[in-house]
């Protein structure tokens, strides 16, 4: 299974961010009022929008009708037929007059009546039935387009995941770099703040010109570094857009909270066992048609037995009317006793399928065990990384104010305090990325189990082994 594509936040991709500034991209404008969705809302409109949850709709209705398609070779087939012949066809003719019930002595007086009849119509009206009795064919091809109808909505509801996830990654990748841009704020504030005391240092004779030459510098970075990360947000909000299926769109923002998902190690967090997850389960549907058809194959070395019942009238002068009325009843046996070997072949072909189908099977299975366990260990990466993030910030912080103090009271260097506040705003950057990575690495083992969608979406019919 192919993995899905991932969204990476606004912090894992500095080097975009500083191209679209070296290379002179333009700074995409802010909108003035711009339309703001939570997360639900997001949700909801990407599974209408997206293009290919759609496209694997119709493929679900397509395969039910395929089913009632097949379903229909078991039911009676009813037909009515209404016909006029005219003829003078002697056998033809003879046989009309016997039909109508209009046949007569004289007619076998003369030899005239069967060598050179006169013209002769006929109305023939007919009702037939035909009902199979004994088709395994038709059995068994019922039963394989049931469940690849079941097999289509499983990957429905996948293509349904993989939206969620694609429009999940993408209401991150707003909060992120808004996160970014408030953090950006906030670096600009102190590095301006750092300016303010070197000037007002140096102005009372108590400080360097360096020192304001380089809180310049910074402030400078400070600015640069701010446009950036607006650009970004601009960026991913029309990143939203696209996911939401609204490429055309303007830009669209996320309000609200961002989405928590449950610790995995919680009984809210278990989840579905990757075992359960949609495509797996439209990979075993297929693997049981797979045996299906060979069952199909071998079945075409047995006859077929139907029933056939008709009711016709025939008249001479109108339809319908009540000249002679007849009927029959059959039943039929056809049994092909040798057709050149091919169903021989039709059945190794079937046999090779469902080999392969297997081994297809086996793989996706340790593929989505893989995925799982990938997942769980991303999360406790994340976690940890998170818990690491909290403890430098706090560490970083409380070195800026320390450095603040003492470059005040003419005990520190203005340098020191500047690397210190790059690495609270570094701290301050790799917070929000760990936050970030936490939720995403959660929502990832929520698609990897197959309980993304229930959870994004908990009103959304997934349809699990349901046929319409």
């Amino acid at each position: 299974m192919a993995r899905p594509a991932r969204f990476f936040p606004v912090s894992a991709l500095p080097g975009a961010a500083l191209l679209l500034l070296t290379f002179g991209f333009p700074l995409l404008p802010a909108a003035s009022a711009m339309e703001a969705v939570d997360f639900h809302q997001a949700v909801a409109r990407a599974l209408s929008n997206n293009a290919f949850v759609s496209a694997a709709g119709e493929e679900a209705v397509s395969a039910r009708r395929d089913a009632d398609v097949a379903r229909g070779y078991l039911l009676p087939s009813v037909r009515f037929e209404e016909k006029f012949v005219r003829t003078s066809v002697p056998a033809e003719a003879f046989g009309l007059k016997m039909n109508q019930e209009k046949l007569l002595a004289t007619d076998f007086a003369d030899v005239r009546n069967f060598n050179s009849p006169p013209p002769r119509n006929d109305f023939i009206a007919i009702l037939s039935l035909e009902q199979p009795l004994f088709a395994p064919k038709a059995y068994i091809g019922y039963g394989m387009a049931k469940t690849e109808a079941a097999a289509k909505g499983q990957d429905l509801y996948r293509r349904k995941e993989d939206a969620v996830y694609r429009v999940l990654a993408a209401v991150l990748d707003v909060i992120t770099a808004r996160q970014f841009v408030e953090v950006e704020g906030h670096g600009l504030s102190d590095a301006r703040e750092h300016l303010r005391i070197a000037e007002s240092l140096e102005a009372a004779g108590m400080g360097l010109a360096s020192d304001v030459l380089r809180a310049k510098v910074a402030v400078a970075s400070a600015e640069g570094a701010k446009v950036t990360v607006e650009n970004r947000l601009e960026l991913a909000r029309r990143g939203l857009a696209l996911a939401m299926g609204e490429p055309g769109a303007p830009p669209v923002d996320v309000t609200g909270l961002p989405p928590e998902f449950p610790d995995p190690g919680t009984p809210e967090g278990e989840g579905t066992a990757a075992t359960g997850r949609a495509d797996l389960r439209a990979s075993s549907l297929r693997l049981a048609n797979a045996g299906s058809n060979v069952r199909l194959r071998q079945s075409g070395y047995l006859p077929d037995v139907g029933l056939a019942a008709a009711y016709q009238v025939d008249a001479e002068d109108s339809p319908f009317s009540p000249d002679n009325r007849s009927w029959k009843v059959g039943v039929g046996l056809t049994w092909n006793l040798f057709d050149g070997m091919r169903r021989e072949a039709e059945l190794g072909k079937a046999v090779a399928e469902r080999r392969r189908a297997q081994a297809y099977h086996r793989g996706m299975r340790d593929q989505a065990a893989f995925e799982a366990a990938r997942a769980d260990l991303g999360v406790k990466e994340a976690t940890l990384r998170g818990e690491i993030a909290r403890a430098a910030l706090a560490s970083a912080e409380e070195g800026v104010r320390l450095l603040t103090s003492r470059y005040e009271n003419h005990l520190g260097r203005m340098v020191d305090l500047l690397d210190a506040q790059t690495a609270l705003d570094g701290a301050r950057a790799a917070r929000i990325r760990a936050e970030n990575d936490v939720r995403l690495s959660r929502a990832q083992r929520l698609y990897a189990s197959g309980g993304l969608l229930s959870f994004a979406a908990p009103n959304e019919e997934n349809g699990k082994e349901k046929i319409r």
